[in-house]
C-alpha cells in the first residue's frame, strides 16, 4: 500500500513538474518569438524570397539559440535555421501544424510534439510576422525539450529514492506497529493449538487493552474454559457410565454398524469366558458361539428389539438370555447393543420349584390316599368287623402321623430359608449335643443291630452354634445313617479342630451314594432310591433342613460317599 501511494504521488508530481517546466519554456520562447517577429517585420527580410528568408532564419537561430522557421501564408517553408537548401526543398507544407494554423488565424500558438525531421520531442511556438497582415507569413520557433527530460530524469530519481525511503519507513513503522498485535495473535494461535491437542489448561494473554485482539483473546479464554468444563462433565459421565456398565451383573456388548465390538464389560468376558482386548474384534472371533453371531445379525436388520436364548458349552451347560436392539441415527443403523442375562441358576431354581411342587404333591397324595381309602372302607361297613376296623384305624393314624411330620418339616424348612427360624448362637459343648442325638437314634440302631461309635477328643473346644438347631442337624444325619445302613453295620460320630474350626463327621457303612447324585443330595425331596427312602419313613427333607440350619449358624456341610462303602457327612463350625 505504501509503495502504491508513493508511486501514485510520484507520477502526479512528475506530471506537474513537466507541465511547469513546459510553461516556463513557453514563456521564454514566446518572448524570443515576439523579438524575432519584430526584427523580421522591421527589416522585411522575410518577403524577398526563400534565400533571404533562410538567411534571416539562420541569423536569428544563431542569436536566439533556438530553431527558427519562416513559413509563408500558404504553409510553404521559406527558411529554417536547421535546414539547408536541399532540406528546404523537401520540407513538408506546414499549414496543417497546430501552432501554424493558430498563427495564420492571427494569434500566437504553441504545441508540443515529436519532430518528424529531427526525431525528438520539441516545443513549438508561432505567431504572425505582422499581426495586422497575416498574409505576410508566420515565424515559428522550436525548442528541444531536452531540459524537460533532464529535469524529469533528475526529479524521477529523487522521487524514486523518496518513494523507496517512504516505503521503507512505512514498512518499518507498520512492522513496529503490528509487532505487538502479531505477537499476541501468535500467543493465541499457540494457545488454540494446545487446546486442540488436549492441553485444556492453556490460556491466551489478551492484555488489558480494549482492542479487537484483546477481545479475541478473552473470547478464546472463555471458549477454552467452557470447553474444559464440558469435557470434565463428559469425563465424569463417561466414568460413571463405565463404572455402571462394569458393575453390572449382566453382560453388555456394544457393536458398530459392521458388527465389531466397540465396548464389552467384564461380565460379558466372564460369561463367555473370553480373554484379552475385545475392541475391534467380532463376537464370533471372541466368544466362538455361532448363535451369538446369528442373534447380532438379526438385531442389526430388525425394526424391533430381538431376544434369543443361547446355550453356552460348559460343564454343566449354561443358559443365556440375550436382549439385542439396533442403534439408529439419522434414519440409518449405526450399531447394536446387547445385554446378556445368565439364567442358568434361574432355570435350575425353576426346575427345582417344579420338582418341589411335584414331590410335595406326591408325598401328600400317598398318606392322603391311604387315609381316604381306609376311611371309606370303614364307612362302607368295615366298622362291623372290630378286628379289621382296629387295623384300619391304626393305618390311618400311622399315615396321619407321617403327614404331620411332612408338614412340620416343610414349615421348618420354609422358616429357615426365609430367615424366620430363631437361631441363637452361643458356646455349645459338642459332647452334650452328640449324646443327645445319639440317644434319639439308639433304639432304631439297636433294632437293626448297628454299632454306634462316638469318638470325641477330650480337648475338643466348644463351638459357636444354636444348641437345639445343632442337635436337629446331627439327629437328621444320624437318622439317615441308621436308615440306610444294613443290619450289622456301623455308624460313627467323630470330631476334630483345626485353625479355629471344629469339624463333626457322621459316617456309616451303608449303601452309599452314586457320584451323579452327590451334587443334588441336599435338595428338597431328592432321593437316591425313592422306594427305599419311603419305606424307611423319610420325608426327603432332612438333609435340606440340615444344610440350611448349618448355613444359618455360619457353618458348612459337605458329603463324601462311595456306593457300597458308606457315606460321611461333615459339618464344620467355628470354635467358640
Amino acid at each position: 500500500m505504501a509503495l502504491l501511494s508513493a508511486t501514485t504521488a510520484g507520477l502526479a508530481l512528475h506530471t506537474a513538474i513537466r507541465r511547469d517546466i513546459i510553461e516556463q519554456e513557453i514563456e521564454r520562447i514566446t518572448l524570443a518569438l515576439r523579438l524575432a517577429a519584430d526584427l523580421l517585420a522591421r527589416d522585411g527580410l522575410a518577403f524577398v524570397g526563400p534565400p533571404a528568408a533562410d538567411a534571416a532564419a539562420d541569423r536569428l537561430g544563431a542569436e536566439l539559440g533556438v530553431r527558427v522557421t519562416i513559413i509563408a501564408a500558404d504553409g510553404v517553408v521559406l527558411g529554417d535555421s536547421d535546414l539547408d537548401a536541399e532540406g528546404l526543398a523537401r520540407a513538408e507544407n506546414h499549414a496543417s501544424r497546430e501552432e501554424v494554423r493558430q498563427a495564420l488565424a492571427g494569434r500566437s500558438g504553441h504545441a508540443v510534439r515529436r519532430s518528424a525531421t529531427l526525431g525528438r520531442e520539441m516545443l513549438y511556438a508561432a505567431r504572425p510576422i505582422d499581426p495586422g497582415r497575416p498574409e505576410r507569413g508566420v515565424i515559428r520557433l522550436a525548442l528541444p525539450l531536452t531540459a524537460v527530460s533532464r529535469a524529469q530524469a533528475r526529479v524521477g530519481t529523487l522521487l524514486a529514492g523518496a518513494a523507496l525511503l517512504a516505503v521503507a519507513i512505512a514498512g518499518l513503522a507498520g512492522w513496529m506497529a503490528a509487532r505487538r498485535p502479531a505477537r499476541r495473535l501468535q500467543e493465541m494461535s499457540d494457545a488454540a493449538a494446545d487446546i486442540a491437542a488436549g492441553r485444556m489448561g492453556a490460556r491466551a494473554h489478551p492484555g488489558s487493552g480494549d482492542d479487537e485482539v484483546a477481545d479475541l483473546g478473552r473470547s478464546l479464554n472463555r471458549m477454552a474454559g467452557q470447553l474444559e468444563d464440558r469435557l470434565a462433565l463428559l469425563g465424569r459421565e463417561r466414568n460413571q457410565l463405565h463404572a455402571l456398565v462394569e458393575g453390572m451383573v449382566e453382560g453388555v456388548l456394544l457393536l458398530d454398524a459392521e458388527g465389531r465390538i466397540v465396548l464389552a464389560n467384564a461380565a460379558f468376558a466372564r460369561m463367555f469366558r473370553v480373554q484379552g482386548p475385545l475392541a475391534g474384534r467380532t463376537p464370533l472371533e471372541s466368544a466362538r458361539v455361532p448363535a451369538l453371531r446369528e442373534a447380532i445379525d438379526a438385531a442389526l436388520v430388525a425394526d424391533e428389539p430381538v431376544e434369543r436364548d443361547l446355550t453356552l458349552p460348559a460343564d454343566p451347560p449354561r443358559d443365556i438370555r440375550a436382549s439385542l436392539a439396533a442403534i439408529r441415527e439419522a434414519g440409518g443403523i449405526v450399531g447394536a447393543v446387547a445385554v446378556f442375562h445368565d439364567v442358568t441358576e434361574l432355570r435350575r431354581l425353576e426346575q427345582v420349584r417344579r420338582e418341589f411342587v411335584a414331590n410335595v404333591s406326591h408325598e401328600l397324595r400317598t398318606p392322603l390316599t391311604a387315609i381316604k381309602g381306609y376311611a371309606e372302607t370303614l364307612l362302607d361297613g368295615g366298622l362291623a368287623d372290630p378286628i379289621r376296623s382296629a387295623e384300619f384305624v391304626e393305618v390311618i393314624a400311622r399315615h396321619t402321623e407321617r403327614l404331620g411330620v411332612l408338614i412340620e418339616d416343610l414349615l421348618d424348612l420354609a422358616a429357615v430359608e426365609q430367615g424366620e427360624a430363631r437361631v441363637e448362637i452361643g458356646s455349645v459343648r459338642l459332647g452334650e449335643v452328640v449324646s443327645q442325638a445319639e440317644s434319639v437314634v439308639r433304639a432304631a440302631a439297636a433294632e437293626k443291630g448297628l454299632a454306634v461309635q462316638v469318638d470325641l477328643p477330650p480337648t475338643l473346644p466348644q463351638v459357636r452354634a444354636d444348641r437345639d438347631r445343632l442337635a436337629q442337624v446331627l439327629i437328621n444325619l444320624l437318622d439317615n445313617a441308621v436308615k440306610f445302613t444294613p443290619p450289622g453295620g456301623r455308624v460313627g460320630v467323630a470330631a476334630g479342630s483345626s485353625d479355629g474350626l471344629v469339624t463333626i463327621a457322621v459316617s456309616d457303612t451303608g449303601v452309599g451314594i452314586p457320584p451323579a447324585d452327590l451334587p443334588r443330595i441336599f435338595e428338597r425331596f431328592y432321593r437316591v432310591d425313592r422306594s427305599r427312602d419311603r419305606r424307611e419313613g423319610g420325608t426327603g427333607l432332612g438333609l435340606a433342613i440340615a444344610k440350611h440350619l448349618t448355613t444359618a449358624m455360619g457353618g458348612q456341610i459337605e458329603v463324601t460317599s462311595r456306593p457300597g462303602a458308606g457315606s460321611t457327612f461333615r459339618v464344620t463350625l467355628r470354635a467358640a
